[in-house]
């Protein structure tokens, strides 16, 4: 089986990505990478709604503008991938490497990245209405223009992460360089603001 794939067209291979049979899934993945199909363009709008991509190894492919809306990411790997204007909504991106990731004007509205590790990752523009961030790290992350109303983002690593005026803050009000970011991460704050999501 896993041989076999191998020889499988591109477009075979992509719609297999969608499965939500891990096994299948990674096999696919596996055959886009030996094929050259990974990185050059041939997963540009890939429709990979639902799809059980838990574990996969994503590194460095280029999913621009692909639809991931209600897949599972759980424990995959996105270092360096490049899903600009990609819909990823309802994702579960838990505990997911996404260290360089690209996600420019993503759209992750009520996605669960609790505990993802974003690090260096850049989401200007992005749409995480709704998302729970819980645990999540992001680290030199670039969040301009980002939306994180009604985020849930208890225990958020921020650490010298960049924001603009544009940034939306969970309670709808915009970043200014004096917030106190403790009403929105830490539970113990006097002031602590729970947003909907997750």
């Amino acid at each position: 089986m896993f041989r076999s794939l191998f020889g499988a067209s591109k477009t075979t291979l992509i719609r297999q990505m969608g499965s939500s049979d891990n096994r299948q899934v990674l096999r696919a993945i596996e055959a886009l990478k030996k094929n050259g199909w990974f990185r050059d363009g041939s997963l540009h709008e890939a429709q990979l709604m639902n799809a059980n991509l838990q574990g996969a190894a994503l590194a460095k492919a280029d999913m621009q503008r692909a639809n991931l809306q209600g897949a599972n990411l759980t424990k995959a790997y996105l270092g360096e991938t490049h899903l600009k204007a990609a819909s990823l909504r309802q994702v579960r991106l838990c505990d997911a490497n996404m260290r360089n990731v690209i996600l420019v004007e993503a759209d992750l509205s009520g996605a669960d990245l609790s505990r993802a590790y974003l690090p260096s990752a850049v989401l200007t523009g992005a749409v995480l209405t709704e998302a729970k961030l819980t645990s999540a790290n992001f680290w030199q992350a670039d969040l301009r223009a980002a939306n994180l109303q009604n985020a849930i983002m208890d225990g958020v690593v921020l650490y010298e992460t960049i924001f603009d005026e544009q940034t939306i803050l969970p309670d709808g009000t915009n970043w200014a360089h004096d917030i106190d970011w403790g009403r929105f991460t830490d539970a113990t704050h006097p002031a602590f603001w729970r947003g909907t999501g997750g």
